[in-house]
């Protein structure tokens, strides 16, 4: 008798594919006048030199509620990102940092032809954070399409004031 010795076939292995990107099929992506994100603030050296001064937070009983608030900025530097609103507007509702960034992008878009579009506020989610602030959530439609935009506010000499905003 013999003894058939069994043996199992050899194991190939396979290397995973890389991953790529798929290709695009519609060609390069248009720009879109109405994405918007504020830079980041860098500290700058005079920073660390000035004397920090704690005042007292002022107490401001007739603020709008902050919902509202935002959801008309938001829908407001939309209607300056598509030229429907000069961005002069915006000056004293936001950060000077964060005004000289909007217009700057609203003047990049000025040379693009513009409709007129009405833009909906569609809702508004807040949440309070401590000092004074609040971080808000907006959906709106632009006319064309459903964005979303993130902005934080603060009290500022009795007002609501916008330090940080970006719309999708």
């Amino acid at each position: 008798m013999t003894t058939l010795a069994t043996t199992e076939p050899p194991t190939v292995t396979v290397p995973a594919p890389a991953r790529t990107r798929p290709p695009r099929l519609h060609g390069p992506r248009p720009w879109d006048r109405i994405a918007f994100r504020a830079p980041e603030r860098s500290p700058s050296a005079h920073d660390d030199a000035a004397p920090h001064l704690v005042w007292p937070q002022p107490v401001v009983v007739d603020l709008p509620e902050p919902g509202a608030w935002c959801g008309a900025l938001v829908r407001t530097c939309v209607e300056v990102l598509l030229g429907a609103r000069p961005a002069a507007q915006l000056a004293r509702w936001l950060t000077d940092d964060l005004y000289v960034s909007m217009s700057r992008r609203a003047g990049l878009a000025q040379a693009l032809p513009t409709s007129a579009r009405r833009v909906q506020v569609l809702r508004v989610h807040t949440c309070e954070l401590p000092g004074s602030r609040h971080e808000a959530s907006v959906v709106l439609h632009d006319g064309r399409r459903v964005r979303a935009a993130a902005v934080r506010i603060e009290v500022y000499r009795g007002r609501w004031r916008a330090t940080a905003l970006e719309i999708g």
